[in-house]
């Protein structure tokens, strides 16, 4: 008797944390036909081409100048980091080996190089000695761009990486 009871009451608890999960979760991110991903917030994060695999030189063919050579030593996982222009703009591209690690070993260090969120005390890695700082960042396949100021200011390059 009591496990007829138990039963309805636990049923009835899991669907209504399945609905409040779902709920909540549905507007957090949005899937485009393109294979972007754009995360909600004050400022988004255009996550482009997860399967690519790409290299400076072919962030230079899209338009980008490339300046000097950073030392990736502070950035875990980062193979490469490069100093440059795009539309009279400082960006910054990381190097990783995939758009998983790039995501995995860089995005929350890209976070806080953009100042969206607080560095951990005594944190290492981050913000290279070119700039103190940047206020967007996009992640196209294994790369991590900062851009100088807004996203936008970055758009062409990032959609013509890979093109």
């Amino acid at each position: 008797m009591i496990i007829r009871k138990v039963l309805p009451v636990r049923l009835i608890s899991l669907t209504l944390v399945l609905i409040v999960l779902i709920g909540c979760g549905s507007g957090d991110t949005e899937i485009a036909d393109d294979s972007s991903l754009v995360l909600s917030g004050e400022d988004p994060i255009k996550i482009l081409q997860p399967s690519g695999v790409f290299s400076v030189d072919d962030v230079a063919a899209a338009g980008w100048k490339k300046s000097k050579e950073l030392s990736p030593e502070t950035l875990p996982g980062a193979t490469g980091v490069w100093y440059g222009f795009y539309n009279q703009r400082d960006v910054e591209v990381r190097v990783y080996e995939s758009q998983a690690a790039a995501i995995r070993d860089g995005q929350e260090i890209a976070d806080v190089a953009t100042g969206r969120r607080k560095p951990a005390p005594f944190a290492s890695g981050g913000i290279s000695s070119t700039r103190t700082s940047y206020s967007a960042y996009g992640i196209v396949g294994n790369l991590i761009l900062l851009c100088e100021i807004k996203i936008e200011d970055c758009q062409g390059l990032l959609e013509a990486i890979g093109d």
